[in-house]
Formats: structure tokens, C-alpha cells, sequence
């Protein structure tokens, strides 16, 4: 219907320089496909090639690349990298740069680096995820991101309105949010019960 289309209409295509440069990345490396790129370029070549520099650990030409997109945060991060002395630290911090993030906390847990495997799922709100890490650990918790957790699920289950579980976990820790867990109540029941008189 082309009043209402949707996602399914659309399509992608590559052009043809940028194939090619993929092509080049894949079957020849990253040098040769460089000076292609070099001989037709497009800030969207030199992210493709900035891209393929990470995935090898190719800093200096991903930088250069990223350079050449004006690509800022990937500057950035090229940096950062340049800064970790250990090779498996940066394969773990480019699996999280391309979204890949179970196979990056996967290479922080080998690394016995439950801490940034833990950091990772704090930046990507997955409590469910942090709760689990702190408590397959060895040793104690940290009291603080503990609580932290148990609250991040709570506000999970309460932007659901699903408010007996909000219960459960926004008051699982020393400190319990009576307040907030009252107030959600309260309007809850006011919703339901718009002609109930409620005295403050």
C-alpha cells in the first residue's frame, strides 16, 4: 500500500565503491584497500577501512581512517585503546565497540576482570546481568553497586507497572524506598479507584 509503507519497501544498496573497498578489505587487506580508498575517497570508505584497522588492531590506520571521517568518538577510542598494554584487553574493548557484548564480557571474565565485565553491563543498564555477575563472584559484593542493581531492576519492573515485583527488588538491599513504593501504590489505586477520596 503506498499510503502506508513500511520497513519491509525499503532497501539497501552499496554502491559500487563501496563493494569494492569491502571486497578489497576482505580478499586483499587493509594496505591495498587503504590506497584504494585513498584514490576514491568517501568518509564512508574511510569508515568502512577504520572499522577492518580495529577488528585487526591496526590502530595506526584506524586512526588515520577515523581521522579522515572526522569520525571524533573513534579517534577517541583508538586512543584509549593505544593506552591498554594487554593484547585481549583491546579485543574485549572492540567486541564492545561493535556491539558485541556478550563476547566481550565473555573475554573479561576470562581475564578474571569481573569488575569491567560488570562496568559493562552498568553503561548498558542491564541490572538483571550485574546482579548476576555480583553474585556468581567470588568473594563479597560490593554493598553499594549491590544496591545499585536491586534498584535498577525495581525501576525496570516499575516503568512496567508491574509493582509487586518493583517491591520486591527496590526494597532488597539495607535501604528500602518506602516512599517511592507508596507513592507508585497510591497512584496505582487512584487510577483504579478514581472516585476514592484519599486524605493526604
Amino acid at each position: 500500500d503506498p499510503e502506508r509503507p513500511n520497513k519491509d519497501n525499503l532497501f539497501n544498496f552499496e554502491i559500487r565503491s563501496l563493494r569494492d573497498s569491502r571486497a578489497l578489505i576482505e580478499k586483499v587487506g587493509i594496505e591495498d584497500a587503504s590506497q584504494f580508498i585513498e584514490d576514491n575517497p568517501h568518509p564512508r570508505l574511510w569508515h568502512l577501512l577504520a572499522e577492518a584497522a580495529l577488528q585487526k588492531l591496526d590502530l595506526k590506520t584506524a586512526e588515520e581512517a577515523f581521522v579522515r571521517c572526522k569520525d571524533y568518538p573513534g579517534i577517541q577510542f583508538v586512543k584509549r585503546l593505544g593506552n591498554l598494554q594487554s593484547e585481549p584487553m583491546q579485543q574485549a574493548e572492540v567486541a564492545a565497540y561493535f556491539s558485541r557484548f556478550e563476547e566481550a564480557e565473555s573475554m573479561y571474565l576470562h581475564m578474571d576482570r569481573r569488575d569491567l565485565a560488570i562496568n559493562l553491563r552498568i553503561k548498558l543498564g542491564d541490572w538483571f546481568k550485574v546482579l548476576q555477575l555480583l553474585k556468581t563472584g567470588s568473594g563479597d559484593a560490593d554493598d553499594a553497586l549491590l544496591e545499585q542493581a536491586y534498584n535498577g531492576i525495581g525501576d525496570y519492573y516499575a516503568d512496567r507497572q508491574k509493582w509487586y515485583f518493583f517491591s520486591i527488588f527496590s526494597g532488597s538491599v539495607f535501604t528500602c524506598r518506602i516512599e517511592t513504593i507508596s507513592t507508585y501504590f497510591l497512584q496505582l489505586i487512584r487510577i483504579r479507584y478514581p472516585n476514592v477520596f484519599f486524605s493526604e
